[in-house]
């Protein structure tokens, strides 16, 4: 749905340029809480997706504290199924953005409307990944709020990411004042519907809808209006008679049951849960190199023996340690679903009271990814959670990505000039080397413990379980209770002592990011040093050792950026000087300061066109003081003055719109701000001998905050009055913003003896058919 927006601040749409350290290069689309765009991380070289909520945030106090909280709990999720938050920053208008993981790929919603159609094995994959990332969430205290196909995306490598984390929680929490409920109506839960408190089982609710229609193609509740869907979830059940027959769905139809049960009991009481069902159907349906991907992700996984983490309500605790009857509900309920429709979220006014607004609730310490659950005797190592773990790739921006995004600002003629001296062409200086990633920092095994026997086999599972889990409070507990029911029991005293050292690490991994937090590296370093001495398999080590990797990182490119900046100074401060010397005729303080600035930044093409228009004045000079006043001074190419032309309909001194208007004299006025590009061309040598080989070289630099595409050019050469002019596809399309780009290209050609006159002038036409011409001459 469209938001309104504020006419006294800009609109997301209009967002360009650079925002903090974030080059905008391109828009990615539209959601119901604001707009989201392809950007470059300047710092660390990275594609990242940025997303500007509206403004309207910015007003409500409450309401953008929220989302800043929210933002920081997804943040601290590193799962390879869940997308990653990287920042989180505020515009000039006070609304807020977060950037995050850039993904390549497409969203469920599009993937199964491609054809081939999609096999139900692929199906099922695509879900078990989704059911991954959300028990990582849910084991933090995070709902989704919002599982549907358009949140679920697939990239090329057939991974699987979880997308909008935290944003129905801060949309629901805006409406809830108003009675209103935000969502996207077919996967709501019956509780979410009801305007109930939520937890985790709302999710699963909707990761069962989600499942029922990669199965059917249909919707398991949809309807004609949004209270009979509603209605259809309070009180129908889905149509299981719509599921196809044959043997992979009929082992699907018990899950799918139990999924999109009314009552949230009989419902899987966590993802895991649901995923080991899921397990077992892959084992015996899944053929594909895929599956048993998601199969050794898997390995580990053991139903979970207690109920989730309340989300909602800080009254609720878990319940204590026991098992989860995995039977089936066997009465299939009845719907009339209709046929798939795609939607944004829709606002719809809630049945009955006003839904209450959701609280927030502090969360513990994070629990490890699923896959590191169980520890086993032989174990398996799981590639998935350390996935999560590695150092964030970098990724290098080209050209060619500023084709997406181009909008550029009405511009205008600059006044033509005569001067040959070439002008202080400011380009960039080029960045250092780049400081490599660092490697990815992953975890040491998990502990292996004896099989539980004994009369305290019970409890020393309960405890084990537990440690896998990270919950070493729970741990610690359920192993003393196992040494008063078996005092000489060393597997339940091995796990104390593994326990209450998990729990001194997380003490200090506590401590350690408190340090990160401060910048102070050493100190966090030594904590993490500290922690994995006491537990180096749990993963929130080997997380803070990442983070604190990346920070470092970080830190040495921003001071690689300050650097380059300084260097940019210092070599804009040189080519100055040079022109200064160059115009009061002291060539030698001239090429010195063009050699100073070369070695600064030896791709500075002002440096090296002011060297070569320095030594061929010299030449001249020293030419016409040797030979006396009869001497003929020596031949050099000297470039003209580059010339920007904006595109304009002529239509004389009235402006377009009042040549009608009687008796009001209007008359153009001054002229708009220069086009940002300018041209320069170089010869190599700068005064060739004949029979000596020479090329020319034409570059355009762009020194504007937007993209030049290029079209065409027009090359014409004039050599001792014959001229030959055509055009000439130009070697780059496009010219980013601050950098230069060769456009043309002279082969090496021979000089010719007694050549008298010679010119060549180059016309640059861009996509807007702006020209940017100039000239070298022959002098």
């Amino acid at each position: 749905m469209s938001e309104p927006t504020d006419p006294g601040k800009p609109a997301s749409s209009d967002l360009t340029g650079r925002v903090d350290k974030y080059e905008i290069t391109g828009k990615l689309g539209k959601g119901a809480m604001g707009q989201v765009y392809k950007a470059h991380d300047t710092v660390l070289d990275r594609h990242v997706a940025l997303k500007v909520m509206a403004a309207q945030i910015a007003d409500d106090v409450e309401l953008k504290e929220r989302f800043e909280r929210e933002a920081r709990a997804v943040a601290k999720m590193t799962h390879p199924n869940v997308v990653m938050v990287f920042d989180l920053g505020s515009l000039p208008d006070g609304s807020p953005y977060i950037a995050m993981e850039f993904l390549d790929g497409q969203d469920l919603q599009k993937a199964v409307r491609k054809p081939p159609p999609m096999s139900t094995e692929r199906k099922v994959q695509i879900i078990v990944q989704v059911l991954m990332g959300l028990d990582h969430a849910h084991q933090q205290g995070i709902v989704h709020r919002d599982i549907k196909p358009a949140n679920v995306f697939i990239q090329q490598d057939d991974t699987v990411k979880i997308m909008d984390f935290g944003v129905a929680r801060l949309t629901s929490a805006s409406m809830t004042g108003t009675g209103n409920i935000v969502g996207t109506a077919d996967y709501m839960s019956p509780e979410q519907v009801q305007g109930q408190k939520v937890d985790g089982r709302s999710d699963l609710f909707s990761v069962g809808c989600l499942l029922y229609e990669l199965v059917t193609g249909r919707r398991p509740f949809h309807a004609d209006n949004l209270m009979a869907i509603f209605y259809k979830i309070t009180h129908d059940g889905a149509n299981f008679d719509l599921i196809p027959s044959g043997p992979e769905n009929d082992a699907l139809l018990p899950m799918l049951k139990k999924a999109l049960s009314r009552s949230i009991d009989e419902r899987y009481q966590t993802a895991a849960e649901f995923a080991i069902d899921l397990r077992q159907w892959l084992k015996a349906h899944g053929t594909s190199a895929a599956s048993q991907h998601v199969l050794e992700s898997l390995v580990d996984l053991e139903a979970p023996t207690h109920m989730p983490q309340p989300m909602t309500d800080p009254g609720r605790r878990p319940l204590a340690d026991g098992t989860v009857d995995l039977q089936q509900p066997g009465v299939p309920g009845r719907g009339t679903p209709g046929p798939t429709q795609v939607g944004g979220p829709t606002v719809v006014e809630a049945p009955g009271r006003p839904a209450a607004r959701p609280r927030a609730r502090p969360t513990g310490r994070p629990a490890p990814p699923v896959a590191r659950r169980r520890a086993r005797p032989a174990p398996r190592r799981n590639p998935m959670p350390l996935v999560g773990l590695a150092a964030v790739a970098v990724a290098a921006l080209g050209g060619g990505a500023y084709y997406y995004f181009t909008v550029l600002q009405p511009q205008a003629t600059t006044t033509p000039s005569t001067l040959a001296s070439p002008p202080p062409t400011l380009a960039p200086v080029a960045t250092a080397e780049p400081t490599p990633a660092p490697p990815p920092v992953t975890a040491a095994p998990q502990p292996t413990f004896a099989p539980p026997e004994g009369k305290a086999a019970a409890s020393v599972k309960a405890a084990e379980t537990a440690f896998n889990r990270g919950q070493y409070g729970r741990a610690v507990a359920s192993a003393q209770k196992a040494l008063g029911e078996d005092p000489s029991n060393a597997t339940a005293r091995q796990i104390l002592e593994k326990a209450e050292n998990g729990q001194k690490a997380a003490s200090r991994v506590k401590a350690g990011q408190a340090a990160l937090s401060r910048g102070d590296f050493d100190a966090a370093e030594r904590e993490a040093q500290a922690a994995g001495g006491l537990a180096p398999w749990d993963t929130s080590v080997a997380e803070l050792r990442r983070r604190i990797d990346a920070g470092r990182l970080e830190a040495e490119r921003a001071a690689q950026a300050q650097a380059n900046q300084a260097r940019t100074a210092r070599v804009n401060e040189l080519l100055n000087a040079g022109k200064a010397a160059l115009a009061a005729k002291e060539y030698d303080k001239a090429i010195q300061a063009y050699d100073e600035a070369l070695a600064l930044d030896p791709s500075s093409t002002a440096a090296r066109t002011g060297q070569a228009g320095a030594s061929s004045a010299k030449a001249v000079a020293e030419a016409v003081a040797s030979g006396g006043s009869q001497a003929r001074p020596a031949h050099a190419f000297v470039m003209g003055r580059s010339v920007a032309k904006a595109s304009r309909v002529d239509t004389g001194s009235t402006p377009p719109g009042f040549e009608t208007t009687p008796e009001v004299d209007v008359q153009l006025g001054s002229q708009a701000a220069t086009l940002p590009g300018q041209m320069v061309i170089e010869a190599s040598p700068a005064a060739p001998q004949p029979g000596q080989s020479y090329s020319i070289s034409a570059y355009l630099v762009n020194e504007g905050a937007q993209p030049i595409q290029l079209e065409q050019l027009v090359v014409t050469t004039t050599i001792d009055g014959q001229k030959r002019q055509g055009p000439v596809p130009p070697r780059a399309s496009a010219v980013a913003p601050h950098q230069r780009a060769l456009i043309f290209q002279l082969r090496p050609q021979v000089w010719k003896q007694g050549t008298a006159s010679w010119e060549m002038e180059i016309v640059a036409f861009t996509s807007r058919n702006d020209t940017y011409t100039n000239t070298l001459t022959w002098k």
